[in-house]
């Protein structure tokens, strides 16, 4: 029988802290309907998946005589399985290597490119890659008449079949035919994560995207599969799940599936949490769900409101619409007021967005009330996406960063480094605008969202008129032009970073042993650079924050709240008074609704249970796994005195 081995190699992540991995749910659906098939289970063996990145010597001499090898592609381990592919071809010449997944480009790119490789499967890959192997246990195997495949004739010529979209839904699941046995018998100590796909297909053509272009329409897995699916999640302890459905929500039955993963995750303790792509037009259903997901702490970071961009001329060249800002506006306060956490995103890089329109964006939603998170992430050409055609890069001016691919959380040393391309300019923004862009970005999340300065932005906004992006390019100005090496390092780290891309440098994420030997997002920088040095950062910045008209009677009092709302190690239990009414103040004007500041003491008592002694603690709980909000310390009980005045009415 020939041996076939398949390899989606995930990064390991947890540094020495702990362990986890995704379980390689591309490749195992290709193995659970290949080997469906009588024919194949006759001819071929499956020996095993390579779903972590090891060694590459080790793991292409580990192979015993492979036959076929087959690699999914991502941004996150093309380079990887390139050199993985290229030793298994040199060890075992006659073994047929296939690649396929999102990375791999149109047409037949990477034959012409690499020698190494054999057949390319484009978009879907359950019919193609059973097809093939069915081809080549033939003495003379034929693929012309293989749709989705990219293929060496025998002349040497590149050629590429037709490209179809499957209507069949009805594929086996990796997860239930048991392929993955075998991985978490061997791997007991390994937190496994997974890929929920209930739907499959998008129907929109966003031009960075590269979902809508693969799938025209949007078609629904089986729900005796996907229930059944969930159950085995629970059964089998997965940690976490990433839902792989492009509009989550869009349809009814995703209810029912909402229901199921709460009555498993009460039934099992598992899944602990899940983070998935909700539908843009479905508001009410989405609100539902949302709603039962957080009633039980199984959102990550709970529901999106997303925007991409806000300028409408960016709008009109990716192809996107926006909600509008009333509508924004409403669902902000509903979901508040039912105890749903949100977050919005945009998208850096894009067409016609500039410097000034990016931070007026990120400005915009917080004064809409989006002070809980804005995540930016920069925009990648991915190779299958409208925005990587030519004509659509040449008439925008975007220039691209060929750069290492840095993922967080995971070692610092990788033994491939992978690539990806960024946006680094277009004719609106310059890559020098571009590089300050990315620093505003990372300064706004670490003062506003994980909470440095948060308060301070909001009483600066409703008192002085300070709009929330002026204070944070101040701080950015004060910081890159300040000798103090407090203020001055983290601008210093987030300009070195940002400059390295677009020169195409070698680039490294932040690291402190600090929070343990892992990296983190530069949009962390500020934050942890700063937050086990607190006390002198307020210092620091007390005379900017001043330069707006502040009392420093109020700065002091205010500076004070902030801290104590805060988590840091080792201050699990105290209290605090305060001459003003700081929580009923923000409690208000966090949601729109300004109140004057009342001259009422209060005391503050902070009682965490879930205490946290190490500042390697605090980096997994609120800087990692608690990003809607958890930099913030929960069981905070408010007392308040009376006024004179109440006092003598209740007299």
């Amino acid at each position: 029988m020939k041996n076939v081995y398949m390899v989606q190699a995930s990064t390991t992540y947890g540094g020495n802290i702990f362990k986890s991995a995704y379980l390689p749910y591309a490749a195992g659906l290709l193995v659970a309907y290949a080997w469906s098939d009588p024919v194949i289970q006759a001819s071929y063996r499956f020996r095993r998946f390579v779903f972590v990145k090891e060694n590459v010597a080790q793991a292409a001499a580990s192979f015993d005589n492979p036959s076929v090898v087959g690699f999914s592609n991502y941004i996150w381990n093309t380079e990887y399985n390139k050199a993985l592919a290229k030793e298994v071809k040199r060890l075992y010449p006659s073994c047929t290597v296939i690649f396929g997944g999102h990375n791999v480009p149109p047409e037949g790119v990477f034959l012409e490119e690499f020698d190494y490789i054999d057949i390319l499967i484009h978009a879907e890959g359950e019919e193609a890659f059973r097809a093939v192997l069915l081809e080549l246990n033939k003495e003379s195997p034929d693929f012309s008449g293989i749709h989705n495949v990219s293929y060496r004739a025998a002349d040497g010529s590149v050629l590429t079949n037709p490209t179809d979209v499957l209507d069949r839904t009805d594929f086996p699941s990796p997860y239930l035919s048991g392929v993955f046995d075998d991985i978490l018998r061997e791997n007991p100590d390994m937190q496994l994560d997974a890929i929920l796909e209930t739907s499959r297909g998008c129907p929109r053509r966003c031009a960075y995207c590269d979902w809508g272009c693969t799938d025209s329409f949007v078609k629904c897995f089986p729900m005796e599969r996907v229930l059944a699916e969930i159950e085995w999640f629970g059964k089998n302890r997965i940690a976490f799940l990433w839902g792989a459905d492009a509009n989550f929500g869009a349809f009814e039955r995703d209810e029912q599936i909402t229901d199921k993963l709460i009555e498993t995750r009460k039934q099992y303790g598992y899944p602990e949490r899940i983070r998935t792509n909700y539908a843009k037009n479905q508001y009410e259903r989405v609100f539902r769900i949302s709603r039962k997901l957080e009633s039980v702490g199984l959102t990550k970071e709970g529901a999106t409101l997303s925007f991409q961009s806000l300028n409408p001329a960016t709008l009109k060249c990716i192809g996107r619409s926006n909600m509008s800002f009333e509508k924004f506006q409403e669902l902000m306060r509903r979901y508040q007021e039912n105890g749903v956490t949100t977050y919005s995103e945009l998208i850096l890089g894009l067409p016609e967005e500039t410097y000034d329109s990016f931070c007026r964006g990120i400005g915009k939603l917080l004064e809409l009330g989006q002070h809980r998170l804005i995540n930016v992430y920069n925009c990648e050409i991915l190779p299958n996406s409208p925005m990587a055609e030519k004509s659509y890069l040449e008439k925008y001016g975007i220039r691209t960063a060929n750069v290492n691919f840095l993922i967080a959380h995971s070692s610092a040393n990788p033994e491939i480094t992978e690539r990806t391309n960024y946006v680094v300019g277009t004719n609106a923004m310059s890559p020098e605008e571009w590089v300050q862009a990315n620093i505003f970005a990372c300064f706004e999340k670490s003062f506003h969202h994980y909470g440095l300065l948060v308060f301070v932005a909001v009483y600066l906004y409703y008192e002085k008129n300070v709009p929330y992006e002026r204070l944070y390019n101040d701080l950015i100005s004060l910081s890159r032009n300040s000798d103090v090496h407090l203020l001055h390092n983290a601008y210093a780290f987030l300009s070195v970073f940002y400059s390295d891309v677009i020169e195409e440098k070698p680039i490294r994420l932040y690291a402190n042993e600090i929070y343990g030997k892992i990296t983190w997002d530069p949009e962390h920088t500020p934050f942890m650079d700063i937050i086990y040095r607190l006390d002198d950062y307020y210092r620091a910045v007390t005379p900017l924050l001043l330069s707006y008209g502040l009392e420093e009677e109020i700065l002091l009092e205010l500076l004070k709240y902030q801290q104590t709302m805060l988590k840091r190690p080792n201050r699990n239990h105290f209290s605090e008074q305060f001459s003003y009414d700081w929580p009923t103040y923000f409690e208000l004007a966090m949601r729109g609704d300004r109140q004057p500041l009342r001259n009422t003491p209060v005391e503050i008592a902070v009682e965490n249970e879930n205490t946290l002694e190490t500042w390697v603690d605090f980096a997994i709980e609120a800087a990692w796994f608690g990003k809607n909000g958890n930099s913030f310390n929960p069981g905070v009980r408010v007392t308040r005195q009376q006024t004179p005045q109440e006092a003598e009415q209740n007299e």
